[in-house]
């Protein structure tokens, strides 16, 4: 690392960890205003929760299944208005979004204008030369480097990665951070027949949360595809032990409850499913010659909205800076620890 020679440092753009919707986000909006961006994402696609999987013809969501247009703040509405592949949910009344062919269509509608490496888990942070450069390390020892880095993954990602690469500084950052909590989910895909079982009006029990039907939702080709969110409580109890045990109680489930044997079965994890208790500020900040900040679905509320405000308000805050340098010092210094948009 000490022999790396960079040309030019002042030029090296922004970093950031993460391929959610908070990182895309953010990416999207200083990409479309002449900013260079890198995404990092340690899986092979990109979206987050906003996952879909696919087998013989079958599509499933599995992680959000729907988007409440009063979730989405103005400037990213107008936006994902303009990308043509939100649908209206077929299967209730009130007014959500979903795609067509599953939810993960839209984050790859939104990795434009920039670069994503995915694969790509970041393990160390360094500040390079001259303290203006940031320097990310990946599993394959692969050195990456910017002039801004941002953490959008779940907190308690982002505060492994500062512990282990700043074990004695940014202490207040790394506090807050762990203050920001989840919940795990269990969710189960599997199969029914339909033709023969034609509603699922569940309730909620003590084991399974949600139960979605996602050809009745409105994906294309996939009706009789069951999503199955299983409870807090169940998902904590049950989080790791063998697949087998818990398929075997959910089968025994959709038996007693509808009547169906449900086949082709899989258990997908979420240990950082839902936030229970996120911060109010927009976005943490680190306060270093080099900027490094932190977003995500642990800020403004938590879930899906709070992702997007926090984006959002960093984005803001980053474009403003770049315009008015000096004004940019005093805004950061007013509003980096702001209460979110309303």
């Amino acid at each position: 690392m000490s022999n790396i020679h960079i040309t030019n440092p002042g030029d090296l753009g922004v970093l950031v960890v993460g391929a959610g919707v908070a990182g895309l986000t953010l990416a999207r909006r200083l990409s479309q205003n002449g900013e260079k961006v890198t995404v990092f994402e340690k899986s092979p696609g990109v979206g987050g929760r906003l996952a879909t999987r696919r087998g013989e013809g079958w599509i499933w969501d599995h992680g959000l299944v729907d988007i409440q247009p009063s979730d989405v703040p103005p400037e990213t509405y107008l936006d994902w208005q303009s990308l043509g592949i939100l649908e209206n949910r077929k299967d209730q009344p009130q007014l959500s979004w979903i795609c067509s062919e599953g939810m993960t269509q839209l984050p790859k509608k939104l990795e434009v204008g920039f670069e994503v490496i995915r694969n790509c888990k970041i393990d160390l942070v360094r500040v390079g030369p001259g303290g203006k450069v940031w320097m990310i390390r990946d599993e394959e020892g692969n050195w990456h480097h910017g002039n801004k880095l941002v953490l959008a993954i779940p907190a308690p990602q982002a505060e492994l990665i500062l512990d282990g690469s700043f074990p004695q500084q940014m202490i207040s950052l790394k506090e807050s951070l762990l203050r920001i909590k989840y919940r795990p989910t269990l969710t189960v895909l599997g199969l029914i027949n339909r033709g023969r079982f034609p509603e699922l009006k569940l309730k909620t029990d003590r084991i399974v949360e949600i139960c979605i039907d996602n050809g009745e939702k409105g994906i294309r080709n996939s009706l009789g595809a069951l999503t199955l969110h299983l409870t807090a409580d169940y998902s904590r109890k049950n989080f790791d032990k063998p697949d087998k045990v818990v398929l075997t109680e959910i089968k025994n489930w959709v038996k007693k409850k509808m009547g169906a044997e449900i086949t082709g079965m899989v258990v997908k994890r979420w240990r950082f499913s839902q936030v229970t208790h996120s911060l109010e500020e927009p976005f943490l900040a680190a306060k270093l010659t080099s900027p490094l900040f932190v977003i995500g679905d642990g800020f403004c509320g938590g879930g899906i909205k709070g992702a997007l405000l926090s984006a959002n308000s960093l984005a803001d805050h980053l474009l403003n800076c770049s315009q008015t340098k000096e004004s940019g010092r005093n805004h950061a210094k007013k509003n980096i620890y702001s209460a979110c948009p309303k």
